[in-house]
């Protein structure tokens, strides 16, 4: 039905809904139910534009929770204490090679082709907070 609203010329259709995988993955990162949100759009010269509209509402959705839910964070943040959440605006987009680069600059051995694995990708994800 997304796929349907794209071609009678919806320039992008967003669904919030359940979400059940039966896949097995016996890890705590991977759940079998979640609510997900879908995004299904028209690509008009580049795929960039799906990037830049992800990380756009992303950045939308932490701003929004920033500045209108503090107390409710707040109140959450007693209970389980973590340092704020961090964004940037505009959201970073990294290239595939350009990670696999970071990586190799701290001493990390990897092909580009190589998938990354979970301490790798923790680490990226480290080094990426920590230069930008």
């Amino acid at each position: 039905y997304k796929q349907m609203a794209i071609a009678g010329d919806f320039g992008k259709v967003f669904t919030i809904g359940p979400v059940f995988r039966a896949e097995n993955s016996n890890t705590h990162r991977h759940l079998t139910e979640f609510v997900g949100l879908d995004l299904e759009m028209a690509f008009t010269h580049h795929y960039h534009e799906a990037l830049n509209t992800i990380g756009n509402m992303f950045t939308e959705i932490f701003r929004g929770l920033r500045d209108n839910y503090a107390d409710e964070i707040a109140a959450v943040n007693k209970q389980f204490p973590a340092e704020p959440f961090k964004f940037l605006d505009p959201p970073l987009i990294l290239e595939c090679r350009e990670g696999v680069a970071m990586l190799k600059e701290a001493g990390i051995e990897m092909e580009e082709t190589e998938d990354l694995s979970t301490p790798n990708e923790k680490f990226l994800g480290r080094l990426v907070k920590a230069k930008y």
